[in-house]
């Protein structure tokens, strides 16, 4: 064998496995370019398997390793992502997250409903979502302070004025803002007790100094030298127990009303027969109907079976009813019946009375709510009797509907589920 044809041969064999190894390089690097290609258009289930040893194998192993690496973590930022959206639309404060430029990335239900939002607003702009000048102010300042701004606003309703606590809050990456939180609270609810409590404190104050201010002036006369006047004396004396009586009754329906609602009162639920209960109260008040010319009626249809009541409590808010009804009716009287449709049972309390406006509706049954307080004071009552058979009514876990209608009176509405 001459040098000639053994280089010849040594080439034709460099040739081949060249040829051989430039093949399965060829074809490793489809398959990179293919699991690639799978990869960049979402499909993170792709997989790539070396065939072998050498050549580019190696290189496909660190990939396939590295692509599953970023696999791995990509389903943990899913699933957090998820468990963080979920959390977001599961609270119960309105939550609206955007980017830098304003665009609504996220928005939960709550937002929706506080806002008055039906429509998907997720990928539009935040001046199109938000028709509330506060809002869109409190937004911008967030970026331009780079700093969580809060502030109350007022979304107005067609019933009522809504409170809400508006609080954005930057989004960073790195020394960047990249977008925003807003979140809404609703303090309605809060400002109506801060409004409840200041009236309570105020017709607490006012209701307790009339009668004081009338004892100490009778008072004073007295000792002034009308205890010598004895005609005058015996009217001045009978007016300080008028109004201590007053007094007395407006401390025990605030300490009755405190009671119920620490529930230092208990309910002792036992099998009661509504109409025992009614004639107790109709034999209660008869004379004070009687001196007005008033009926007294029940309306029972047969066969009403007992209702799970406390006894005691249920004469106290029919009682308390009827004599409102009394109060406050001039001609024809006040009826006492039951309604059983629907699976449960009514007690209501009829009067043929002067009736209530509907904008004062909503608000019967607050302490010291009076629609005529000239008229209701000149009667007597404290203002307190409607508040107690309300907190009585939920004490039992039942529920209380008033309906009226001026000049043509008041239907109040004790609604009890047959079974509680």
């Amino acid at each position: 064998m001459t040098i000639e044809l053994f280089i010849i041969i040594i080439l034709s064999i460099a040739v081949i496995f060249f040829v051989f190894r430039l093949s399965r390089i060829s074809k490793s690097i489809k398959e990179i370019s293919g699991f690639l290609k799978e990869m960049s258009s979402g499909n993170l289930d792709a997989r790539l398997f070396p065939k072998g040893k050498g050549g580019l194998d190696g290189i496909v192993m660190d990939i396939a390793s590295l692509m599953e690496k970023t696999k791995t973590r990509l389903d943990f930022a899913e699933t957090e992502m998820q468990r963080m959206e979920a959390i977001l639309r599961g609270m119960s404060d309105g939550v609206l997250i955007t980017d830098v430029r304003g665009m609504v990335i996220l928005a939960n239900q709550p937002f929706r409903s506080l806002m008055s939002v039906n429509d998907d607003i997720e990928g539009k702009q935040i001046m199109e979502v938000l028709r509330n000048a506060q809002l869109i102010d409190i937004f911008r300042r967030t970026l331009e302070l780079k700093s969580v701004v809060s502030d109350e606003i007022i979304v107005s309703r067609p019933h009522k004025d809504m409170h809400l606590i508006a609080t954005a809050v930057p989004v960073y990456s790195g020394n960047l803002v990249t977008g925003t939180v807003l979140t809404l609270h609703d303090i309605t609810r809060l400002k109506q007790l801060e409004e409840m409590r200041k009236d309570f404190v105020a017709n607490v104050s006012h209701e307790i100094k009339t009668p004081i201010t009338a004892i100490k002036g009778f008072a004073e006369t007295l000792l002034d030298g009308a205890m010598d006047d004895k005609e005058n004396a015996v009217r001045f004396l009978g007016m300080i127990k008028s109004h201590s009586e007053r007094l007395n009754s407006l401390v025990d329906d605030l300490l009755t009303l405190s009671r119920i609602e620490l529930g230092d009162i208990p309910i002792k639920k036992t099998e009661v027969s509504v109409e025992n209960v009614i004639d107790t109260v109709f034999m209660t008040l008869k004379e004070k109907a009687d001196r007005k010319g008033l009926y007294l009626k029940k309306t029972i249809p047969d066969g009403t079976q007992t209702i799970y009541a406390d006894k005691d409590k249920l004469i106290q808010v029919i009682l308390n009813l009827v004599d409102n009804g009394i109060k406050f009716t001039e001609k024809g009287g006040v009826t006492v019946g039951i309604d059983e449709t629907g699976g449960r049972i009514t007690i209501y309390v009829h009067d043929t009375g002067i009736g209530v406006s509907p904008n004062h509706l909503h608000r019967l049954g607050e302490r010291f709510y009076r629609v005529d307080r000239a008229r209701s004071r000149e009667l007597g009552g404290t203002g307190l009797g409607l508040a107690i058979v309300k907190h009585l009514v939920g004490a039992h876990g039942w529920n209380m509907r008033i309906e009226s209608e001026t000049g043509k009176g008041t239907m109040v509405n004790i609604i009890i589920d047959r079974y509680l």
